[in-house]
């Protein structure tokens, strides 16, 4: 599994899609619960999760006879290309696996089904939050969710301990506001430790939502992340990378080498997904020994921000009984958790959350601190990403921007007029 999978833009794919053919991948064209239809994954046939899913689609076939599911599975590489290319095409599967952002262009230009329409009832058995997160509406989208929540793929702040106490921090007091995070970051720099912070720029929404800035006014037709407080906000940021606070590598859009840097020293913190610690402590056993584990920076009062994935299905299937069915089986209580358990995320359907295992968490580990801290997030969390906020449509945008404003090339006030200024221009093509 991809390790807090990236949301992706699928540019250019409303004009691409207007015209694509009313064309499903099922075998059945009476739509009567049986027949074939195709499901879709993102980079899950491996040896870890292959078994699950295995096992899933045999269960349901045993108990559904006269049904063919046709597991495909993508990699990660290229996935965006891959389905507005399908979706252009007409070859679309019948249920794909992505996360809001990538859908929505899916969506926009009519490729999805309206689950809101065609089964109205399905938000009853979902987490609100989670429902919210695959629920599209405004400029030119149907209000309605565009797919079923699927696993809650989110994670906690690790703090090497070693390093902080270095750098003149206390580890038994890890920073929960931003308040607190940028003075441990001031008195970090004093030290002369070396280190820095952690990756975090002011370049992602969350970094603002975090902090009170409200993303978008309540229908979707506007931008609103360039308040007072907003500015204020990436002014901080700025002043700390000016201070030697925050990593040049970080600006770089391209930038992926934050798990290297933490686990040399030359960062403090870094945001990770609630399995991360098992990977240091397969991969990395002596800063395994210096791990910390702390909530995401957020102002009090704030709700976290969590990162959903859903299982959507084509508006053009032939099958869609079929296609209804499985994707609830799929999505459903008692197989989410299964999956959840088995991959250190977290179940989007009701009653998921309450069960023992994660109720019962073991917090004398640091997996288990990991998850606990987690739990609470997703249980209160929100999506604060809008699902058209994508990388084309701005994500990328406000990262140059803020990077350049970093630099000192402008102010950020003027990085964050122009990133809104882009992304509403991006909401009306």
């Amino acid at each position: 599994m991809v390790s807090m999978k990236k949301a992706l833009a699928i540019a250019g794919a409303a004009a691409m899609l207007m015209s694509f053919a009313a064309c499903g991948s099922s075998s059945s064209s009476e739509g009567d619960g049986k027949g074939e239809i195709s499901f879709q994954t993102w980079n899950l046939k491996n040896d870890k999760y292959t078994p699950y899913f295995t096992d899933l689609i045999a269960a349901y076939e045993k108990s559904h006879p006269g049904t063919t599911i046709k597991w495909v599975d993508q990699p990660s590489d290229n996935y965006e290309q891959k389905l507005s290319a399908d979706a252009a095409a007409g070859s679309l599967p019948d249920i794909i696996d992505a996360g809001p952002s990538l859908m929505y262009g899916l969506a926009k230009a009519g490729a999805l089904m309206n689950i809101t329409k065609e089964d109205p009832k399905a938000a009853d058995l979902y987490y609100q939050g989670a429902w919210n997160a695959v629920t599209f509406k405004g400029n030119g989208v149907e209000e309605g969710s565009y797919g079923y929540p699927w696993y809650v793929n989110d994670g906690p702040m690790y703090y090497n301990t070693e390093v902080m106490s270095k750098c003149g921090l206390d580890p038994s007091r890890l920073p929960i506001t931003w308040d607190d995070y940028f003075s441990q970051a001031e008195t970090m720099v004093k030290s002369g430790c070396g280190a820095s912070m952690s990756t975090m720029m002011g370049g992602a929404v969350d970094d603002y939502a975090a902090a009170g800035v409200k993303i978008m006014n309540s229908d979707h037709t506007k931008y609103t992340f360039n308040t007072a407080k907003a500015v204020a906000h990436l002014q901080r940021f700025i002043d700390l990378y000016k201070a030697g606070g925050i990593p040049q590598e970080a600006l770089s859009a391209q930038w992926s080498q934050q798990g290297e840097f933490f686990q040399k020293g030359s960062i403090i913190a870094m945001g990770g997904s609630a399995y991360s610690a098992a990977d240091f402590k397969q991969n990395s056993p002596d800063l395994y020994e210096h791990l910390a584990v702390g909530p995401k920076i957020t102002d009090e009062g704030k709700s976290d921000t969590v990162s959903y994935e859903m299982l959507a299905v084509n508006a053009q299937t032939k099958n869609k009984a079929l296609a209804l069915d499985f994707v609830k089986y799929v999505t459903n209580a008692k197989n989410q958790l299964k999956f959840a358990k088995e991959s250190n995320t977290f179940p989007s359907s009701k009653g998921g959350l309450e069960d023992p295992y994660y109720t019962k968490l073991d917090t004398s580990t640091v997996q288990g601190q990991a998850l606990a801290v987690t739990l609470k997030a997703v249980k209160t969390g929100y999506s604060s990403r809008p699902a058209e906020f994508t990388d084309a449509n701005g994500s990328l945008y406000l990262q140059q921007q803020a990077a350049l404003a970093l630099q000192g090339k402008q102010s950020a006030k003027e990085a964050l007029d122009k990133a809104v200024q882009f992304a509403d221009q991006k909401l009306k093509q």
